[in-house]
């Protein structure tokens, strides 16, 4: 991934090359010159960190916890998005939403006829600007690290109050637990697992 620091983005910023009051993309990063070339996604660092006096609101693929800490110390937002190669070159060529997809914007449409109506025609101006639309993540892995409140990830909306991101562990207290007690091993309790593989 391609990494960018915070004193970086506060040069370009202070130069008229980023405008803060928008959201801050690779497209954006990119066409600014702060990046030159976006291969796998980009990585937001902490070096220079005391040099930030602007609140920004950033989209990236990965945010290190210092660089997290000092962006919302600020009033910033950061939020760590999945991107595919693919992706990359379509934001790039201004071909792809760089924020939002399926799973990151949950579009209520008003009640009523008319509400629909106008759901759907917004929908299809969206659908002309922008012929492609952005993936979400597959593979458990990414799932997880996008799932997860403490990376800022986009999915993060998706866990329950009281859960973990792990889609394959369980948050501990949170299952059902059978206990009784066996004959002859000196009245010890036993956890019987809810899912056990053997």
């Amino acid at each position: 991934m391609s990494p960018i620091n915070l004193n970086r983005i506060q040069e370009w910023i202070n130069a008229g090359r980023l405008d803060p009051t928008q959201p801050i993309t690779m497209r954006e990063l990119n066409k600014s010159n702060c990046l030159h070339g976006v291969k796998d996604g980009v990585k937001l660092l902490a070096r220079g960190k005391e040099e930030l006096k602007t609140p920004i609101n950033i989209v990236v693929s990965r945010a290190s916890a210092e660089a997290i800490a000092a962006v919302e110390k600020l009033g910033g937002t950061v939020t760590t998005r999945f991107y595919t190669p693919f992706a990359i070159r379509k934001i790039m060529g201004h071909a792809m939403d760089p924020i939002h997809s399926l799973q990151s914007r949950i579009q209520m449409a008003p009640e009523g006829q008319e509400g629909a109506q106008a759901a759907a025609e917004a929908l299809v101006v969206e659908r002309k600007k922008y012929p492609f639309r952005l993936p979400d993540p597959t593979s458990r892995k990414d799932l997880e690290y996008y799932r997860d409140a403490a990376h800022r990830g986009y999915l993060s909306h998706m866990v329950e109050e009281g859960h973990g991101p792990s889609l394959f562990f369980k948050t501990p207290g949170m299952g059902r637990v059978d206990r009784r007690k066996v004959a002859g091993k000196g009245g010890k309790s036993v956890a019987k697992a809810e899912n056990r593989v053997w």
